[in-house]
């Protein structure tokens, strides 16, 4: 499989996967969930990492460009602190009540007789109550989440102490405005959206054979790593085609319209699985 070089060409075969990220692409930007996220970020940042409120803003930009989620980045520069507590603070707090069912792509989803996975870098909690304000939640065989890629024995109580959530702070911002940096960021322990290596394991872990998986994802970063790794990709949100992305969609309700051999593929592929039930209990079912 070659991804490393490029792009690969989209494919003309039988998709037997719709892999669909859940923020920003089941439901429009406009909800506030995302703004509100943002800001629950900083505040966590000042409030439970003491970390000056006039960096915020630069951090937060520079940690989500290098590491794919603040999270990450946070951990990567070297900030302690529990993942559940930092899920809870930073989605516990959304306005879940401005998400309403939404019964055209629930009618447009059950129609399409092809698996359907969740691929988020959220946490399972929030992913769960997105679907179930969407009426969504009979639609997916399973969530691809956080705790799907990353190891809870990471967050242990014995890896973790409240007190210790800082010790050596590599400083990415001061690292960012030299021309020259002489040292190189840090790893992140963290594994999400867009790292390639992320991504292939999500898949190996559900059971996802890339080659016959087409993406659905607002972000365009993360549809041109999908791309390079070798899936078929549509962006969502944004009806402007750049490189990475196979086909573009304002919203799903345009899928019939613009995808109509989704439908066409799953009639003949005659031995799709369909879940009763969202499996809330455990990451993936596959």
């Amino acid at each position: 499989m070659d991804y490393e070089g490029g792009y690969c060409p989209a494919k003309m075969q039988k998709y037997d996967c719709l892999l669909f990220d859940l923020d920003d692409t089941l439901y429009p930007l406009n909800s506030g969930l995302a703004t509100q996220c943002r800001k629950n970020i900083g505040d966590y940042m000042v409030e439970k990492l003491g970390i000056e409120e006039s960096r915020i803003s630069d951090m937060c930009n520079l940690l989500y460009k290098n590491y794919g989620t603040t999270m990450a980045g946070l951990r990567a520069i070297g900030y302690r602190f529990d993942y559940d507590e930092y899920h809870s603070f930073v989605h516990g707090r959304l306005p879940y009540g401005n998400l309403k069912p939404d019964f055209v792509l629930r009618n447009i989803l059950l129609s399409i007789p092809i698996r359907k996975v969740i691929f988020t870098n959220a946490d399972k909690i929030h992913a769960t109550k997105v679907l179930r304000k969407l009426c969504l939640e009979d639609c997916f065989e399973g969530i691809i989440c956080f705790e799907t890629l990353n190891s809870p024995e990471e967050n242990s109580a014995s890896n973790y102490k409240p007190e210790d959530t800082k010790s050596y702070i590599f400083d990415i911002i001061d690292h960012s405005s030299r021309a020259q940096p002489n040292t190189e960021l840090p790893a992140a322990p963290i594994l999400c959206k867009p790292s390639e290596s992320a991504m292939i394991r999500a898949l190996e872990i559900a059971k996802i054979d890339l080659n016959r998986t087409i993406f659905f994802e607002d972000s365009i970063r993360n549809i041109q790593a999908g791309k390079r790794i070798g899936l078929d990709t549509v962006l969502v949100g944004n009806s402007q085609r750049v490189k990475g992305v196979d086909h573009a969609l304002v919203s799903l309700h345009n899928m019939k319209e613009a995808l109509p051999e989704l439908w066409k593929e799953g009639e003949r592929s005659g031995n799709v699985r369909y879940a009763e039930k969202i499996a809330i209990e455990t990451p993936v079912i596959a």
